[in-house]
């Protein structure tokens, strides 16, 4: 190679060839290289170049070079700007018919073209290999060359062969090509295609025209909206990608009616005639829109596009990286942004979880597929799934037929739009061409079918071979319906396999005989894959969700050195004007005591809801809201219901709080309906909320959330002092007790069942009535129900001993209610109000003292008033809503109360022929073991046992 030494000479064919006046960076070194003969590894960002590291070499050559891309819309591109240059370049690809097939080989043994460019695909068949191999290409290209490696982000088996591909054409020089990969991937690359003492070239990560941005948001109307502001701003070309074919006909339809652009769409589910359509629409500029799945944009070649929006976040680094760096290629500013909601991460998990199905799927699917009797099998993924059983999705079940195929256990054919495959199942061509003398002599249509098939399929004998039928049915003079009579005849007599066009896949089991157990797949490797696509979820999780600068981000993770505490003012964590969302988010450190049980108090509050309710309804729960919607959903009734009512949060800026949380996964949110998930805790956010210890916490808050959040929470006295007039009386100290007690129970906070100004104010004001209780700050109606009886005990047994000086930050007293508190009946007490759905007379303010309760100085135990409630009539159920405890729990307080002597009905919570049936069974086992029947009720069995012997 001539030119290797020869600067003068690159930089002439550079001009005259290419129209370029110099190299860009990294160029110059890369070609020098592949021009010395020697294996390469090219890493250079998307918009850097790459075609031209080994096209330049090609044209100055002799020889001629393959190229191995991806796409077919990627080869042609190329292929027309190499011919436009008059630089002789052609394909090979399925898009050719069997008779231009031919041609075009002919015409690269020939050695007429410079570049050929083929699928990876296309090494599947022996006749182009052997080919291959006797022109022993002077140069091997591959492009994407990330997909060969099992540990980058777009895996695909075909890429995975090119090294035994490689390997039959004699080892040629080889150069390999990606926009995004990691030191781990680039290694794996060059053992996948043994590549000998490669060069390494990574010729930089940093766009610096690229802006990024991420938007976190709730649902998709907060996505469109923000996707709106973004259009707004920067108005151009733009590409938008989502997730989804549905989401991409969604977008595309609020970008086309709302916003007045012009759009189209761009996804798998479109025909091919469509997808080019869109694509050259996009190009030309009829269109300056383009909302599309990550199908579309691999070798886009078009420079101007002013903004990449993600609507859905992408489940690895790579693939962000490499979609957003089609925004200007031009080198103009262009920005990037990420519309990122919690809901992002799940999606990108049930992808993965998808691509890596449990064992006993597979096995399920492969019994399934080897017990049925046609050969091949020619079912949609959907039909398998819902005929084979298995609890999967239809992505689900293609990953288990691509695992199947990668074992050997079957063998998959894919028709292409409007192809039907065949292939002649004989050892060689003499084999091949006497198929025909196994026919009659009066199969004068067979015979002439077999002979169209046979010269389609020559030189690939074995091998899988795409036609159109119409087309080989004019060729022969035939209709549609004689040659499919004459095919189906032909597969039944000869061990030919024969595939129509079909929207679905067609499968041979290799060996209906070996049973799922035999068959031998490495899933100790798999789930060795899919933890690692979680490790890289997780990376893009945390870039989507850091408040430090993005470029570093990125380009630490690509293995380029970068500060991660410098500024680059290229990003919106590092420049203001960047902000990818419309209301600015902070960075704001939970480190303070009032922050951080703010914080436990929405924690606890969305554990309450038990994953019933959505971010807003559970923001008015917290709040306090008076809305119907509390009462329909029993949140009223729950501890947590306005506990952050005194905060200073609106329950708009609550849920702004939520979101927060959720972006730094301790809440995690399930869609139940199209656009209406609900909230639970995460399993960190369960960790964070029981440790007292946990580390604190940087949510990314609106300036004035973070304002109020980081302030004193005004439901918690600001210092001890407040209250150390309070210390000495007997009713603090008991409503502590009281506190302390009902916050075991029911495993929460202390705070979570009132706050310390609640507590101050229950001292002050000594409240005699249900009536006084609802004048007290921070007890609402559920409070008022579940602790009103005791807290009355208590404050009816503690009588104001000393005048009590009054806070100026505790609620004012009136003379009336301290006349009350300082005289109170003796004896009064309070029966727990009765729930709302019993309907009961108005509540009586001192009602008489049953004979067997305790006087009410004494002190009463959290089971006593649960005994109560069942000795007045309320059965357990009621008790466990009245009380906020669990069944359980009422259950076992009761059986403590009774085997304490205190007496109890069993018919107050057993069925008059459960009864019947357990005395009896009492009768016939005197050692109490409980009876086998109605099971429903075996967990009242001690409480039965105690109510009949008192043990």
């Amino acid at each position: 190679m001539s030119l290797v030494n020869d600067p003068v000479g690159l930089e002439a064919a550079l001009h005259e060839r290419f129209g370029l006046q110099q190299f860009r960076p990294g160029q110059r070194e890369v070609i020098e290289q592949v021009l010395g003969g020697r294996d390469v590894l090219c890493v250079m960002p998307t918009g850097g170049g790459k075609s031209l590291c080994y096209q330049l070499p090609a044209v100055v050559s002799p020889g001629v070079t393959l190229v191995v891309s991806p796409l077919i819309a990627l080869m042609k591109d190329q292929v027309d700007a190499l011919n436009q240059r008059g630089i002789h370049a052609t394909l090979l690809n399925s898009t050719l018919d069997l008779g231009e097939q031919r041609q075009r080989m002919a015409e690269i043994e020939a050695g007429i073209y410079d570049l050929v460019y083929v699928a990876p695909e296309r090494f599947r068949s022996s006749r182009f290999t052997s080919m291959m191999a006797r022109l022993q290409p002077a140069l091997m290209a591959i492009d994407e060359a990330h997909c060969i490696s099992q540990w980058g982000h777009d895996f695909r088996p075909d890429y995975a062969r090119l090294g035994e591909a490689r390997r039959q054409l004699g080892s040629p020089p080889c150069i390999a090509l990606t926009a995004t990969a990691t030191d781990n991937v680039r290694r794996d690359i060059a053992a996948q295609l043994d590549l000998r003492d490669p060069g390494f070239f990574i010729t930089g990560f940093d766009r610096p025209n690229l802006r990024y941005a991420v938007a976190k948001t709730a649902r998709d109307e907060a996505k469109l909206e923000e996707l709106r502001r973004v259009l707004e701003r920067n108005p151009g070309p733009s590409v938008i990608y989502a997730s989804s074919r549905a989401r991409c006909e969604m977008v595309a339809d609020y970008v086309a009616k709302q916003l007045r652009r012009e759009v189209v769409v761009y996804h798998a589910g479109l025909e091919r005639e469509a997808r080019n359509s869109s694509q050259e629409s996009f190009m030309h500029g009829d269109a300056d829109v383009v909302v599309a799945t990550n199908a579309f944009g691999m070798g886009v070649d078009k420079a101007d596009i002013r903004s990449v929006v993600h609507f859905n976040m992408p489940g690895t680094l790579e693939a962000y990286y490499q979609e957003a760096g089609r925004a200007g290629r031009d080198g103009l500013p262009s920005t990037c942004v990420l519309l990122f909601s919690a809901g992002d991460r799940r999606l990108q998990e049930m992808f993965i979880d998808n691509e890596y199905p449990p064992i006993s799927a597979v096995h399920q699917v492969y019994e399934f597929l080897r017990r049925r009797d046609d050969d091949p099998i020619q079912m949609t993924h959907a039909e398998i799934r819902e005929e084979s059983g298995v609890n999967l999705n239809e992505s689900a079940v293609g990953a288990i037929l691509k695992i199947l195929d990668a074992s050997g256990a079957i063998e998959k054919f894919a028709p292409r739009e409007n192809m039907a495959i065949v292939r002649f199942n004989v050892d060689s061509e003499e084999n091949l061409a006497g198929l025909a003398d196994q026919l009659g002599p009066q199969a004068h249509v067979r015979r002439a079918v077999l002979a169209g098939l046979e010269a389609m399929s020559r030189g690939r004998v074995g091998e899988p071979c795409y036609f159109r039928p119409d087309e080989i049915a004019t060729a022969l003079g035939l209709d549609r319906t004689a040659l499919n009579r004459a095919i189906k005849s032909l597969v039944a007599e000869l061990p030919i396999d024969y595939i129509p066009p079909f929207r679905g896949t067609a499968i041979r089991v290799v060996d209906r005989a070996r049973k799922a157990r035999n068959v031998e797949i490495d899933f100790t490797k798999l789930e060795k894959r899919k933890r690692h696509e979680y490790d890289k979820l997780d990376r893009m999780t945390q870039y989507a969700l850091s408040t430090i600068c993005r470029r570093s981000l990125i380009l630490s993770y690509f293995g380029e050195k970068a500060s991660l505490s410098e500024r680059c003012d290229g990003c919106d964590n590092c420049n203001a004007d960047l902000d990818g969302s419309s209301s600015r988010s902070s960075a704001t450190p939970i480190d303070t005591q009032e922050s951080r049980e703010v914080i436990q108090k929405i924690l606890s509050g969305v554990a309450r809801a038990k994953g019933r309710f959505g971010k807003t309804t559970v923001a008015q729960m917290l709040a306090g809201s008076d809305s119907e919607r509390m009462t329909r959903g029993g949140l009223h009734q729950l501890s947590t219901f306005g506990i952050l009512k005194h905060s200073g949060l609106t329950h708009k800026e609550i849920a702004d709080v939520v979101e927060a949380l959720s972006a730094v996964g301790l809440i995690e949110s399930q869609a139940v309906d199209r656009f209406k998930p609900v909230i639970a805790l995460s399993e960190a956010g369960w960790e964070w909320l029981r440790d007292r210890e946990a580390p604190g916490l940087v949510l990314g808050l609106p300036a004035e959330v973070a304002h109020k959040l980081r302030r004193r929470d005004t439901s918690t006295p600001s210092s001890a002092s407040e209250t150390d007039d309070l210390a000495g009386d007997p009713l603090w100290e008991r409503l502590k007790s009281l506190r302390q007690q009902w916050a075991r129970e029911l495993k929460q906070p202390a705070y979570c069942i009132f706050s310390n100004q609640t507590m101050e104010a229950l001292v002050r004001q000594r409240p005699t009535s249900p009536a006084d209780l609802a004048d007290v700050k921070g007890l609402g109606r559920a409070r008022i129900e579940r602790y009103g009886a005791p807290l009355l005990e208590a404050i009816a047994g503690h009588p104001v001993t000393s005048p009590i000086t009054t806070n100026p930050r505790s609620v004012t007293v009136a003379p009336r209610d301290l006349e009350k508190s300082e005289a109170p009946p003796a004896a009064a007490t309070i029966a727990p109000p009765e729930p709302p759905p019993r309907p009961a007379p108005a509540p009586t303010p001192t009602p008489t003292v049953a004979p067997t309760q305790a006087p009410a100085s004494e002190h009463v135990s959290t089971e006593e008033w649960t005994w109560r409630l069942l000795d007045r009539g309320f059965n357990i159920d009621e008790a466990s809503a009245i009380r906020g405890l669990d069944p359980a729990v009422v259950i076992r307080h009761l059986t403590w109360m009774v085997r304490r002597d205190r007496r109890l009905a069993v018919e107050s919570f057993l069925p008059p022929e459960t009864i019947a049936a357990w005395d009896a069974w009492s009768t016939s086992h005197p050692a109490g073991e409980p009876p086998a029947e109605p099971a429903a009720s075996v967990s009242l069995w001690p409480l039965f046992r105690a109510c009949r012997t008192g043990h």
